[in-house]
């Protein structure tokens, strides 16, 4: 590490962190609050890894039997903590020789819902329902569509071809025994969704590509008994949460993540963990991936950490910026990366006053949503950027949130603007495609550091497509929670605008 003007801060916080260790591993809430609501119920995942072995075979003897019956590819529908991990794995792993192909779908746009429900052969293709309550909407709205399809290539059969991954005694787990759905995989009670990554919500998905699951997680405990470790230059875990917390408190709440190549699709699990733990009651730390540091500028709002690059910590190290260098194996590393981030955000939020296991501000967008199906109401009026614009002071941040199709033409174009908007403002500039960030980055935006100024875009929809048994489409449920966010934001207080496709800076 190389901290330079944080040295000071981030010694004093290593030792708050420190102290903070055998508590944590005691499970005493206190460590983040009094009350223990949302605290003591979200502790599992401290022995998660360990629990993995426990179903590692059951997991690894039904992903062989989904092989042997000829399915060819799985189709897995959630948000958030339901839906992050599987398609890191999916995309850092691929397949195995004879496992089927994992996607995995968390947007509404209809543009995205037809293209997966035109390109997958449903004859042979296992549909995962993925989400805690089981009530999730866009989860629900997904599950009906492509059940249809599944019913329509099997009949009466169709429940075989269907293995949601959900908490025990959920909506979906009733619906699976009621109607013989094929199997049903339980998450962990007491494990919240973004820390659920090394619950069955990662491994059923992580068995069905073919990874033997204990091999999996074994970095992950490896990395689990230095988190035990009092020593700071052990406990690498516990350190990063205090130079996080420390940064963030010295106002450097912009953090910068640059990962190797073949684990690019993690910064979207980073990102969601970090955002959505830290991101409350006024403080919080911002996440920024997808950004290349040595072609931005980095003010002094900015803490970089650099997985696997030397060198390209040391460019950064050289502008004055603290950086922070993690080491980097290869991807059978890459469950450690996920405890040392739990852990790491654990300690951050202890030492920045919060509860990194609560979403207090992601129930306000829900509910602006429901209003806004419930009034038959619509978007307002586009306006131009220009006004907030205006408003961007040193240390902000810049958000382009983006209700389009995921990897179409109106994507590239959203993050061309926002290589822009970085060159003409010098702050940093993020993206979060809806409705996905409203499970990850949205808490972050209305409730942490009201730094953000926000851009808010909605595609076309050409083709629209239906949710079958409700009176509603995908492209009114995509608007509705572009509508829903926008008024969530308005109501925080925050600098927001709605805006055409067409007047992005740079189109």
């Amino acid at each position: 590490m190389e901290l330079g003007p944080l040295t000071d801060a981030v010694a004093a916080g290593s030792s708050a962190a420190m102290a903070l260790v055998p508590r944590i591993w005691d499970q005493d809430h206190t460590v983040w609050g009094e009350d223990p609501t949302e605290i003591s119920d979200r502790l599992g995942w401290l022995d998660a890894p360990d629990r993995a072995d426990a179903v590692a075979d059951e997991l690894h003897r039904a992903a062989e039997d989904v092989a042997k019956e000829g399915i060819t590819d799985v189709l897995l529908v959630g948000m958030g903590g339901s839906s992050l991990y599987p398609e890191v794995l999916a995309t850092t792993f691929g397949s195995r020789p004879g496992a089927p192909r994992l996607r995995v779908l968390d947007s509404t746009d209809p543009g995205a819902v037809l293209a997966v429900e035109e390109a997958l052969p449903w004859s042979s293709t296992l549909l995962v329902p993925a989400s805690k309550s089981g009530t999730t909407i866009e989860m629900a709205c997904h599950f009906e569509r492509f059940l249809a399809r599944l019913v329509d290539a099997h009949g009466d059969d169709a429940g075989r071809f269907v293995t949601p991954i959900t908490d025990p005694g959920s909506e979906l787990d009733a619906r699976a025994k009621a109607e013989g759905f094929r199997q049903v995989f339980h998450g962990q009670p007491d494990v919240g969704g973004r820390f659920s990554a090394l619950t069955p919500f990662g491994l059923w998905p992580a068995a069905l590509l073919g990874l033997d699951v204990s091999d999996h997680v074994a970095s992950a405990r490896d990395e689990l008994v230095a988190a035990r470790s009092v020593d700071p230059q052990v406990n690498g875990p516990a350190m990063l949460g205090a130079v996080m917390a420390a940064a963030a408190q010295e106002g450097r709440d912009k953090l910068t993540l640059v990962l190797p190549p073949e684990i690019s699709s993690l910064g979207l699990w980073i990102e969601q963990l970090v955002a959505e733990s830290t991101g409350k009651h006024g403080v919080g730390v911002v996440p920024v991936v997808d950004e290349d540091p040595g072609e931005v500028h980095l003010g002094d709002d900015r803490l970089v950490v650099v997985v696997g690059d030397e060198a390209r910590s040391a460019q950064v190290a050289a502008q004055g910026v603290p950086v922070v260098d993690l080491p980097w194996e290869g991807p059978a590393e890459l469950a450690r990366e996920v405890v040392r981030w739990e852990f790491a955000t654990a300690v951050a939020g202890a030492l920045l006053g919060i509860n990194p296991f609560d979403q207090p501000d992601v129930a306000s967008a829900k509910a602006a949503t429901s209003k806004v199906l419930s009034a038959g109401e619509d978007l307002p009026a586009t306006t131009t950027p220009d006004e907030v614009l205006k408003q961007v002071e040193p240390g902000d941040y810049l958000a382009l949130l983006a209700f389009v199709t995921p990897g179409s033409g109106d994507e590239r174009r959203v993050r061309a603007a926002a290589d822009e908007l970085r060159r003409r403002h010098n702050v940093p500039v993020t993206v979060g495609i809806g409705p996905r960030y409203l499970h990850s980055t949205g808490q972050l935006h209305k409730g942490g550091p009201n730094r953000g100024v926000f851009l808010v875009t909605v595609g076309d929809d050409p083709t629209d497509a239906e949710v079958p048994g409700r009176d509603l489409s995908f492209s009114r449920l995509k608007r509705a929670q572009a509508a829903g966010d926008l008024a969530a934001l308005y109501d925080a207080g925050r600098r927001v605008a709605l805006i055409a496709l067409d007047d992005l800076p740079g189109s």
